[in-house]
């Protein structure tokens, strides 16, 4: 009788490693909108807050599909980064919902392990809207204004989403530095890293965001949404400077 319970533990034991880890159903959902409207629905920064403002009210109509899709800036691809340059991991059973009539949100439906890197680029060919000006985002469940800049150097002042040439990342990324470069310099919200590559030439080359998650214990819905300016010609001097 002992004999065959020590079989029967042994058993369950390897068969217990032997199972993969259990994968868990993550989504990321990406609305572009003109940078006006965010601001229209950015809520005042509360005293001990992150960020600058809530993003409440939108969240709400975004997902209660009262937003009206043809509000969405049209021409902004959402892409799946699969190089391992980028260091993330391609995951399993990808599916994309895209902005319909009724609904404004781009979503990417996948099966991971926690603690996956996942990766995403918003981007552009469209000679309009080039500039992001806004950005939200729900790292601490719902979704608020983030703060835009340049890196910290030297100690200066931290942004949560930092800007930066996209030539430079586009070198990074040749070079294999992208990972390392993110974890330094654009801080983890929760699991969310964000960075803006501006394009050099501001008519002709839309900026691109960057953003990469390191997947949650628990499934979870991660979310971005996107201000983006018009630039109309080289003469509009209005850009949001890297600082």
């Amino acid at each position: 009788m002992t004999q065959r319970l020590m079989i029967g533990w042994s058993v369950t034991v390897v068969l217990m490693f032997a199972l993969p880890a259990w994968a868990v159903e993550y989504r990321f959902q990406v609305a572009n909108l003109d940078y006006q409207t965010v601001s229209a629905y950015t809520d005042r920064p509360q005293p001990g807050a992150p960020g600058e403002g809530s993003l409440r009210r939108l969240e709400t109509r975004l997902d209660t599909m009262e937003f009206s899709a043809s509000a969405v800036i049209p021409g902004r691809d959402v892409l799946l980064l699969q190089d391992p340059l980028y260091g993330g991991k391609i995951p399993d059973r990808v599916s994309v919902l895209p902005t319909t009539k009724e609904q404004a949100w781009t979503t990417f439906v996948w099966d991971a392990n926690p603690g996956d890197t996942v990766g995403f680029v918003i981007k552009s060919e469209m000679v309009a809207w080039q500039e992001v000006w806004f950005m939200g985002a729900n790292p601490e469940g719902t979704l608020r204004r983030l703060t835009l800049g340049g890196p910290s150097w030297f100690g200066g002042r931290s942004y949560e989403v930092p800007q930066v040439s996209y030539d430079f990342l586009a070198n990074a990324i040749d070079e294999g530095s992208f990972p390392t470069w993110m974890a330094q310099n654009a801080k983890s919200l929760n699991g969310m890293s964000i960075v803006i590559g501006q394009g050099g030439n501001r008519v002709n080359y839309p900026d691109r965001v960057y953003v990469v998650l390191k997947l949650a214990a628990e499934p979870r819905t991660y979310k971005v949404v996107i201000g983006w300016r018009h630039t109309k010609d080289r003469g509009d001097n209005n850009r949001r400077m890297v600082n």
